[in-house]
């Protein structure tokens, strides 16, 4: 399927999008299924899946620590221990993550640039019909933008809880658009939120052409994926920003 950049705009009826506006001022979290179109879904799942040169991602401080698909080779013959163990004992506890990711700039000449379908999809993101989507679903005017990044969760793949809220970047609300096929609960990598005693009242699972988007600060974290998790788990994150 060849994509338009139509396709891959967030537009909702308007009754879905009154829905979810109101489901949103009530809980500050939700779930949207069938996002897209069902091949737009399938494009974006096939895109993840076999286009893209994956980074691995560790959190380093205040900073992310990326590690390129070289140093990924070299970690997978044999020299993980070492890495593995300092991310571990980092994840104890503070705050760590380890996945994959594919950034994609905030600045759109440079996603002009590279050209890859993820580039075109945060262009979509931020076209004025998604940004009144989201805008109306948040009940924010002032969303301005839409920043992203695809990530793969594979076993042993993890982050720990978190807010989001960082003083000085207008996050509004965080997002992540879900394109994982057949994902059984207990292979891990549920978006679970936190209550202020420790609980955990809500975790969803990861499902296919569907959004969770929730209000932020808010924390929440995403459960360690196990050993036996037959598929990755992908998604494309990212915040809605002021």
């Amino acid at each position: 399927m060849i994509l338009q950049d139509a396709d891959l705009r967030i537009t909702l009826s308007d009754s879905r999008k009154a829905d979810a506006a109101n489901s949103f001022s009530r809980t500050g979290i939700i779930r949207i299924g069938d996002l897209f179109a069902a091949e737009v879904a399938e494009a974006l799942h096939h895109h993840l899946d076999t286009q893209v040169e994956w980074s691995r991602t560790v959190s380093q401080g205040e900073k992310a620590w990326d590690l390129a698909p070289e140093a990924i080779a070299a970690l997978e013959r044999g020299e993980a221990d070492g890495f593995l163990a300092n991310v571990h004992a980092a994840a104890s506890d503070g705050f760590q993550f380890l996945f994959d990711s594919l950034i994609v700039s905030d600045v759109p000449e440079a996603r002009k640039r590279r050209g890859m379908l993820m580039d075109r999809v945060v262009d979509a993101l931020n076209h004025p019909a998604s940004l009144e989507t989201f805008r109306a679903i948040t009940g924010e005017p002032g969303v301005q933008r839409v920043d992203a990044q695809a990530t793969r969760y594979l076993p042993g793949h993890f982050l720990t809880s978190h807010d989001d809220g960082i003083d000085g970047e207008g996050r509004v609300a965080a997002y992540v658009i879900n394109l994982t096929r057949e994902w059984r609960p207990d292979w891990g990598g549920l978006l679970q939120f936190h209550n202020a005693g420790g609980d955990i009242p809500l975790a969803l699972k990861p499902g296919f052409n569907t959004v969770h988007l929730f209000r932020v600060p808010q924390v929440h974290s995403v459960s360690y994926v196990a050993p036996f998790a037959r598929v990755p788990r992908y998604a494309i994150t990212g915040w809605l920003r002021r």
